[in-house]
């Protein structure tokens, strides 16, 4: 039991101090030991804890997947009141036949008690293993989620590495505001499927999308195959939109998402990138924190001008980019890459509500950098002082270089101060506040976020 002074603390404090712990980066390890210290910290942890329940985690045999269920459903079964903490439902389908887990009865007795709760999840993530078929039976996936509380819950759906994914999903879920995809594959037919399924059920009207490598599911969502009906998703309420600028597939769709919620859409970044895969299987949507270890040197750059036109989006306040400047590639044109840039910004229309623009390069040269220091980088303040237009603007711009191993200090010091000289030029407008990021600088303050 907690010593004096700990021990006169009001459940007040007890809650502030796990709330406290609960924002570390190890939250998690740092809540298990504490829950183990005292009993009173026992069900603030708890809160926090169960915040995700995970499902179906074992790299191990389908027994041993069962017998991991079945433990956390006897926790359940002692104390209620935990599934009132759970927000966040994780299935991993880590077994290579998985059609058994949607049939198990402590899987469905788990998803029984999780309805019974005041405020049940909101969110599920569901991930299929990496090279495993999909989902063995889709069909029955969907069948689930109707006979579940999901089907009335759902409004954040995570998927991850999941091939065979019936565009059904959003139509069973009808109160979905957002959706992710990485590495996501697409059903091909839907003639197997159920009509109630497919027919006379709204549409959701999603506000946030972030997808990579998942362009088949998104071209059936904004044009479904038959014979699902004409709109499984709603896009005029679309206010986030993240996806990859260096996928020539994924790029395709942009254009027209962005017409359809022009009239919504606030933020646009085409940030996403291209992540080697780990053995934890990490899905890469969020932004790195080592940014050395993500960038490529074989990263190539899509011209953006004729993909992306910002002309109709009334909204917009936030623009972000993340850019490969390669000059290791033979055929790449001096100035080429921020020249593109610059092009897509002149689409920004004069009555237009922007107030941050984030640009992150990679930096591919050789030294001395010749290439890179002939970029436009003078045009491209041009065009952040005529976006201003005397408005508050937040202008952020990160630069990372990845040269050639030279015998020669490598110079990228002196290329960060080339940079920061081309863009000293905003300093003379007090209403553009100007973050200019490079590694030199986050060794110290730590890296920043898009």
């Amino acid at each position: 039991m907690l010593n004096p002074p700990l021990s006169s603390l009001s459940d007040d404090l007890l809650s502030y101090i796990v709330d406290h712990l609960a924002q570390l980066p190890l939250w998690n390890e740092s809540l298990y030991n504490l829950s183990l210290t005292d009993r009173a910290f026992t069900r603030f942890c708890q809160k926090h804890i169960f915040k995700t329940l995970r499902l179906g985690y074992h790299p191990g045999s389908r027994r041993e997947i069962a017998n991991k269920m079945e433990k956390m459903q006897r926790i359940l079964d002692d104390d209620p009141s935990i599934a009132n903490s759970v927000r966040i439902v994780h299935l991993s389908i880590q077994h290579k036949k998985n059609a058994w887990l949607f049939n198990d009865s402590t899987f469905m007795g788990i998803i029984e008690l999780l309805a019974k709760s005041p405020r049940v999840p909101h969110a599920l993530h569901l991930y299929v293993c990496k090279g495993e078929a999909g989902f063995e039976d889709p069909v029955l996936v969907i069948g689930r989620l109707l006979q579940s509380f999901f089907a009335h819950s759902l409004t954040v759906l995570n998927l991850n590495c999941c091939k065979q994914a019936p565009l059904c999903l959003f139509l069973v879920c009808p109160r979905l505001k957002e959706v992710l995809l990485d590495h996501v594959v697409a059903e091909k037919s839907y003639d197997q499927y159920p009509d109630h399924c497919c027919y006379g059920r709204e549409s959701p009207a999603l506000e946030r999308l972030d997808y990579r490598d998942s362009q088949s599911l998104v071209k059936q969502m904004l044009a479904p195959p038959p014979p699902l009906q004409e709109s499984v998703v709603r896009w005029s309420d679309l206010r986030f939109l993240t996806l990859s600028p260096h996928e020539k597939e994924e790029m395709a769709c942009l254009q027209p998402i962005l017409d359809a919620a022009c009239d919504t859409l606030e933020e646009l970044r085409l940030t996403n990138l291209r992540v080697i895969w780990g053995s934890a299987g990490q899905s890469g949507l969020s932004y790195r924190n080592q940014v050395d270890l993500t960038r490529s040197q074989n990263e190539e750059q899509l011209s953006l001008a004729p993909l992306v036109d910002l002309k109709r989006l009334s909204q917009l306040r936030v623009f972000a980019l993340h850019a490969a400047i390669n000059f290791l590639k033979l055929d790449t044109p001096q100035g080429g890459v921020l020249q593109d840039i610059n092009s897509v910004l002149c689409t920004i229309p004069t009555s237009h509500k922007i107030e941050k623009l984030t640009f992150d390069f990679t930096i591919n040269d050789k030294h001395p950098f010749v290439g890179c220091l002939g970029e436009d980088w003078g045009g491209l303040c041009d065009k952040v002082i005529h976006i201003s237009a005397g408005r508050p603007l937040q202008f952020n711009l990160m630069t990372a270089a990845a040269c050639l191993r030279a015998r020669k200090p490598f110079g990228e010091s002196k290329l960060y101060k080339h940079i920061g000289d081309k863009i000293s030029m905003l300093s003379d407008y007090p209403n553009i506040h100007t973050e200019f990021w490079n590694p030199v600088r986050w060794k110290k303050t730590g890296a920043p976020t898009l």
